[in-house]
C-alpha cells in the first residue's frame, strides 16, 4: 500500500484498525456523550449521577452512531452487589490460547473505508464500526508478547492479519486479497495514546482487571454464541466485562466507542505453542520480505520517529519538485490525451493504460471488483494532487461527500442496479466506476507507486468504449440516482 514516506500521520496506517481489541484506550472520559447514547447503549461507572446499575451499558451489536443503530442483547438482572457480596475475582491468566474471538472494532473514522480507524479515548465524531474474528495468544511468562490472527470484515471485502506486540514493537503483517494481488504487506510501529505523542504503549499486562468494580449479576445475552447465560457485570469507566460466577472467566466486553469482544471459554490460565512467537521481528517485515513495508528498517523494527520524520520530509520534498506535481496543475490534458468525442477519448486512453499497466476491458469487472481496487487506489494516493484540485474545484478531485457513507452511495446503488428492471442499469453503474478507477489511478497515484503497483501486477480496468446514453432519458426514482452518480 502506503510506502512510509508517503503517509502523514502515523495512526493513518491502514493495519491500525486491530490494535484496540485489548483495551489500550484510557479508562475515564467524560466527553458529553454527543451521540446522546441512552444508559443501555453507555453507562460509564464514573461521572454518571446516578451510578451504573446492573443491565446498564450493556451495549450490543452496534453498527452506527445512532443511538437506536444498534441491536441491543437482552439482559435481565438477577441480583446487585448486595445479594452476591463476594463475586469470584476476574481471571486473566498469564499465558492463554484463544482459538475464537468475536469482535466489533469501533474508532475514529478517518477514511471512507474504515481501513485506518483506531479506538480513541473519547466518542466525539464520526465513528467506524468494523467486524473481526480470528485466534488470539498471549503469553507473559516467556516471550513477554501477543499475537492475533485475524480475518477483518471492510465495506470492501475482508482482510487477513497477524499482529505481534513485544515490548514497545508493533507488527502487521497483512495478506491482501485479490485485488491488491494476494501479496503481503508489513506495518512496523509503535502504539502511542491518540497516534501521537510520547506514550508508547505495551502488551496488555495481566492484572490490569483489578480496576473493575463489580456491578451484579444478570442473566445476559451474549453474542455470536447465541446463549443466554448467567454472568456477573464489572465495569471501569466506560469499560464493561462479564465473567462466569463461578471461574471468574471473561466471557464478553463492551465499550462504547471501543467495542465489542466475545471470548466463548475465556482467557484463564493456559498454555500457548511458543512457536508462534519464535519469528519475531516477521521475516515479511525485514529486508527482502514483503513487497510493501512500512515503517520497518532492515532487520524488521520500527524506524524511530525522528528517522522517519525525516523521511516524510524529504518525500514531500521530492514530490513537489517532480512531473506528478506540475500534472496536477494541469486542468487541460496534453494534446496526446485528448479525443474527439467520448469513444475516441476512451481509446486514447485505454491505449495508454494497455502499454503501462495490467489492464484488461471494464465488462470482465463486476462493480465489486472495481469499488475494491478502488480501496486499494485510495489508500496508495498521493493526497498532495487531491489538495491541488480542491484549490481550483478540479473535476480530477475527490467527491468526499459521496465518500463520506459508502454504504449509502456506494452498496445502496449496487442494490438498486441489481434489482433493476432494465439490466441496462447495472452496467451503467460498473462503466461509472472503470472510469471513477481509472481517474484515480491517473490522477491520484504518484508515478513511482504506480511503478510499485504495475510490479505487483496490480490489474487495472479500462474504459468503457461507450457512453451511455440511457441516462439522457427521463428515468424512475431509482434509475435516476444510478445515473447522477454515473454522471
Amino acid at each position: 500500500f502506503i510506502r512510509e514516506e508517503d503517509m502523514k500521520e502515523e495512526k493513518q496506517i491502514f493495519g491500525v484498525l486491530v490494535l484496540c481489541s485489548l483495551v489500550y484506550t484510557a479508562y475515564l472520559q467524560a466527553d458529553g456523550n454527543p451521540h446522546g447514547w441512552d444508559r443501555i447503549r453507555r453507562c460509564d461507572q464514573q461521572d454518571y449521577e446516578v451510578p451504573c446499575g446492573p443491565c446498564e451499558g450493556i451495549g450490543g451489536i452496534p453498527y452506527g452512531s445512532e443511538n437506536d443503530q444498534i441491536d441491543l442483547t437482552t439482559c435481565e438482572v438477577i441480583g446487585t452487589p448486595e445479594d452476591f457480596p463476594e463475586p469470584h475475582p476476574i481471571v486473566w491468566g498469564t499465558q492463554w490460547t484463544l482459538p475464537l474471538a468475536y469482535e466489533i472494532l469501533i474508532g475514529k473514522k478517518t477514511d471512507p473505508f474504515c481501513f485506518q480507524t483506531f479506538p480513541g479515548n473519547d466518542s466525539v465524531g464520526d465513528l467506524c464500526y468494523r467486524k473481526q474474528t480470528g485466534s488470539k495468544y498471549y503469553d507473559m511468562r516467556n516471550s513477554l508478547a501477543l499475537r492475533q490472527d485475524l480475518e477483518l470484515a471492510t465495506p470492501v471485502g475482508n482482510i487477513s492479519t497477524i499482529v505481534l506486540h513485544q515490548g514497545k514493537n508493533f507488527w502487521i503483517v497483512n495478506h491482501l486479497p485479490w485485488y491488491a494481488g494476494g501479496i503481503h504487506q508489513c506495518i512496523c510501529t509503535d502504539i502511542k495514546e491518540g497516534g501521537a505523542g510520547s506514550q508508547v504503549f505495551y502488551p496488555v499486562q495481566y492484572n490490569w482487571v483489578e480496576k473493575m468494580v463489580y456491578i451484579g449479576r444478570e442473566r445476559i445475552g451474549v453474542e455470536y454464541i447465541n446463549e443466554v447465560m448467567e454472568l456477573n457485570h464489572w465495569a471501569f469507566g466506560p469499560h464493561h466485562m462479564w465473567t462466569m460466577p463461578d471461574t471468574g472467566d471473561i466471557i464478553r466486553m463492551w465499550q462504547p466507542f471501543n467495542g465489542l469482544q466475545v471470548y466463548p471459554g475465556g482467557v484463564g490460565e493456559g498454555s500457548v505453542d511458543p512457536a508462534l512467537f519464535e519469528e519475531i521481528p516477521p521475516t515479511l517485515c525485514k529486508s527482502g520480505g514483503a513487497l510493501f513495508r512500512i515503517g520497518c528498517d532492515d532487520n524488521g523494527f520500527p524506524i524511530p520517529d525522528e528517522e522517519r520524520k525525516s523521511r516524510m520530509q524529504d518525500r514531500a520534498k521530492d514530490v513537489v519538485k517532480g512531473k506528478d506535481m506540475a500534472r496536477a496543475y494541469e486542468k487541460v490534458p496534453r494534446g496526446h490525451y485528448k479525443g474527439m468525442n467520448f469513444g475516441e477519448m476512451s481509446d486514447v486512453l485505454n491505449g495508454w493504460l494497455n502499454s503501462s499497466v495490467s489492464a484488461s476491458p471494464c465488462s470482465f469487472w463486476s462493480v465489486e471488483e472495481i469499488q475494491q481496487l478502488q480501496a486499494l487506489l485510495y489508500l496508495a494516493r498521493e493526497s498532495q494532487f487531491d489538495s491541488i484540485y480542491q484549490s481550483t474545484t478540479d473535476n480530477r478531485r475527490l467527491r468526499h461527500d459521496t465518500l463520506k457513507d459508502l454504504q449509502e452511495n456506494w452498496a445502496k446503488l449496487n442494490e438498486l442496479a441489481n434489482s433493476h428492471s432494465d439490466t441496462r442499469f447495472k452496467h451503467v453503474r460498473r462503466d461509472g466506476h472503470c472510469h471513477e478507477a481509472v481517474m484515480w489511478y491517473v490522477h491520484h497515484i504518484s508515478q513511482d507507486m504506480k511503478e510499485i503497483l504495475k510490479s505487483a501486477r496490480i490489474p487495472i480496468p479500462m474504459l468503457s468504449p461507450a457512453r451511455h446514453g440511457l441516462c439522457d432519458l427521463q428515468q424512475n426514482e431509482e434509475g435516476e440516482k444510478i445515473c447522477q452518480a454515473y454522471r
